[in-house]
C-alpha cells in the first residue's frame, strides 16, 4: 500500500514499519469510528500525507499505534491530557454544585424547608413533655403498690402507651396545621 517516490520520503521518523492505510482503514483496524480518527488527527496523531483521494489523509498503522499507546501512558501519568480532562471534570461538578445550591435556595423560598426556629420549639416542647411523664411515673407506680403484679404491669404498660401517644400527638399536629 505504500507508495514510492517523495511523497513520504522525510516523514515521521517513527514511520516505515506500519503499513499505510486510510483513514476508514485505520478506524477499522483500530476498532474506532472514523471521526475517532479524525479527531486524533486534529489531537496530534500523525498524519503521513495527504496522499489519499481527494487530499484525505493516509496513516502509517505504527506510527499512529504508538501514538495512541503513549498518549494513553501519559494519560495515566498525570500527563497533559491528564489534566484538560480534570479541569473537565472540575468545571462539570462546580457546575453540578451551583444547581444543587440554586435549588436548595429555590425550595427555602418557597418554604419547603421548615422554620429551624420554630421546628426546635416544637422539638423541645415534645422533650419537656418526655420529661415530666417519667418524672411522674414513679409516682404513678406507686400508688399501685398493693395491686397484683399482672395489674401494675397492666398499668404501667398503658401509662407508657399514654405517654407515647402523647408525644405522638407532636408530629400529627403540625401536619394538621398545613393540612388546613
Amino acid at each position: 500500500m505504500a507508495r514510492s517516490g517523495t511523497s513520504h520520503k522525510g516523514g515521521n521518523t517513527d514511520a516505515g514499519s506500519g503499513s499505510i492505510v486510510s483513514g476508514q482503514e485505520l478506524a477499522r483496524i483500530l476498532g474506532i469510528s472514523r471521526q475517532y480518527v479524525t479527531n486524533h488527527a486534529k489531537s496530534g496523531m500523525p498524519v503521513f500525507d495527504k496522499g489519499g483521494p481527494r487530499g484525505a489523509g493516509r496513516y502509517d498503522t505504527a506510527a499512529c499505534i504508538r501514538w495512541l499507546r503513549d498518549r494513553e501512558i501519559q494519560k495515566a501519568r498525570g500527563g497533559e491530557g491528564a489534566d484538560k480532562l480534570g479541569i473537565d471534570e472540575i468545571r462539570r461538578r462546580k457546575e453540578l454544585a451551583m444547581m444543587k445550591k440554586e435549588e436548595i435556595e429555590l425550595a427555602v423560598m418557597e418554604e419547603r424547608y421548615g422554620d429551624i426556629e420554630a421546628i426546635l420549639d416544637e422539638l423541645g416542647s415534645a422533650l419537656a413533655t418526655i420529661r415530666a411523664n417519667l418524672i411522674a411515673l414513679p409516682k404513678f407506680a406507686a400508688q399501685l403498690e398493693h395491686q397484683e403484679a399482672d395489674v401494675i404491669e397492666r398499668r404501667l404498660e398503658e401509662e407508657v402507651y399514654r405517654m407515647l401517644e402523647e408525644l405522638a400527638d407532636f408530629s400529627s399536629e403540625d401536619e394538621d396545621d398545613g393540612a388546613g
